[in-house]
């Protein structure tokens, strides 16, 4: 059996978040940017949920390692840009949440990113934008389940 690269959504997936990972940290440098497009990723999903999250879901949200999120999390805390306190609810559960410093500081990034974006974008409609999001989600979802 002959396995055709070219037809797999994989591969295409892959191709296209290197080449957004790599404009990511292109850019992010030339603006002096301290942080990894990884890093920077982690203070966007704090940034998004609005209220810190415990590390079992900051990695559930991101789909990664809680050892490569704890990494990451590390070198945010010692920038001030993140920090962590126990959770109100229980003592044993660490909660990481955005300092005012990483808020400020990510909101002068982020319309960099948006242009960014805005780039890979050129020439896609919103039907095809919503299309391949939903199929993307439910590729996500199969593979959830299927882990």
């Amino acid at each position: 059996m002959h396995f055709d690269s070219e037809s797999s959504p994989g591969f295409a997936i892959g191709r296209v978040a290197y080449l957004i990972r790599s404009g990511m940290a292109t850019v992010l440098k030339n603006a002096g940017w301290p942080f990894s497009p990884e890093e920077t990723q982690t203070l966007i999903t704090l940034s998004d949920a609005g209220e810190p999250l415990s590390m079992n879901d900051l990695a559930l949200l991101m789909i990664r390692d809680p050892t490569t999120v704890k990494r990451q999390l590390d070198r945010l805390v010692e920038q001030q840009f993140v920090e962590r306190k126990a959770s109100t609810d229980d003592a044993r559960i660490v909660m990481i949440g955005l300092t005012r410093r990483g808020e400020q500081r990510l909101q002068n990034v982020l319309p960099l990113l948006d242009d960014l974006r805005k780039t890979a974008l050129t020439g896609i409609k919103k039907s095809e934008l919503e299309a391949t999001l939903n199929v993307l989600r439910k590729m996500q979802k199969n593979l959830m389940e299927h882990r």
